[in-house]
């Protein structure tokens, strides 16, 4: 039996239960605590879960690469026989004790015969070996494209020249505002959570240039609404690990072209001159340039919307996952 494990329950799963099958899939929601400071208590509770559901020689596969790993010290320490594949590995590279914490857990359990981690970019997987001194083979494993990404009735009466920024975790707002206060003739619409929100707006507030509009806890369709009515996206990272895709396939299901970080995750994704390090005058210059090259800009749009619609499909999801899961080594220790 596979037991899907997601970290909240507003996941779509039913992709994943039609390929592998309703009789040999069961799926567990961890409980989803509205305060973000409590995703911790979330990612170990529903890891304990999964655990306690399962039985010898079933499958948990964690939707975030934590509950994965948490799944596998728990069985670990009370002597428990299940296999492991974790899909999404948000690793990072801050010297905190938490991180620190992390890179010990997930070292010990990426080794084991018994887990596989997935990531979304080959680039991404050298780079998390290097960063836990290991040396794993990691199945690649786009992130998945969904077909409700694609709302083209919110393009009607689109603005020009509007550059959006969004989304909830990863991205380098600092960094997002140095680039708006250097381009004071474009209009810039950045959407982001409470929890980052308020601080930033604290820090900020009293002196955001006049080209900017800044939008909180938007709800989807408001928010897929503001991106459609761009004519550019933009996302600077404020971490390696694969952050913002799913903004980055919802620009590209509406034929907006994406610039971001020069990431070892992103290079799976985008062309080289899409790519940009911390210079603020480097992001400025490629907004300026593809503002005013539409031919250009449209046709890395196309380009990316090919390839998330042909290479990144919910089919070719499931059946990697299911693949995964099928030549996974069983646990005989």
């Amino acid at each position: 039996m596979i037991y899907f494990l997601f970290h909240h329950d507003r996941w779509d799963d039913q992709y994943l239960i039609k390929e592998l099958g309703e009789e040999n899939v069961r799926c567990i929601y961890s409980h989803d605590y509205q305060q973000w400071y409590m995703r911790h208590w979330r990612h170990f509770g529903g890891s304990l879960k999964a655990v306690r559901a399962s039985k010898k020689g079933d499958t948990i596969v964690a939707w975030h690469y934590l509950q994965a790993v948490l799944a596998w010290w728990i069985c670990k320490l009370t002597f428990r026989k299940r296999q492991f594949v974790s899909l999404n590995i948000l690793l990072k590279k801050d010297k905190t004790l938490k991180n620190k914490l992390h890179r010990y857990l997930c070292k010990k359990a990426f080794q084991a015969k018994n887990f596989r981690a997935t990531v979304t970019s080959v680039p991404y997987g050298k780079w998390l070996n290097k960063q836990l001194g290991i040396d794993v083979e990691y199945p690649l494993l786009h992130d998945v494209y969904h077909d409700y990404y694609c709302t083209p009735q919110y393009s009607e009466g689109k603005n020009k020249d509007i550059v959006f920024c969004g989304g909830a975790s990863g991205r380098d707002w600092e960094l997002m505002l140095d680039i708006i206060r250097i381009t004071p003739e474009l209009k810039f619409y950045m959407v982001m959570p409470k929890h980052i929100f308020r601080p930033f707006m604290k820090k900020h507030g009293d002196d955001l240039p006049q080209n900017v509009k800044i939008g909180c806890n938007m709800p989807y369709k408001e928010f897929m609404f503001r991106l459609c009515q761009s004519t550019l996206v933009v996302l600077p990272l404020s971490i390696n690990a694969p952050a913002g895709l799913t903004v980055m396939y919802q620009a590209a299901a509406n034929r907006r072209m994406v610039l971001t970080s020069d990431t070892e995750a992103m290079k799976e994704y985008f062309m080289p001159y899409q790519l940009c390090g911390k210079d603020p005058e480097q992001w400025r210059d490629k907004i300026r340039y593809y503002l005013q090259h539409e031919d250009e800009r449209k046709a890395e749009a196309d380009r990316f919307h090919d390839f998330i619609t042909t290479q990144c499909t919910e089919t070719d999801y499931a059946r990697i996952v299911a693949q995964v899961c099928k030549e996974l080594t069983p646990d005989k220790s």
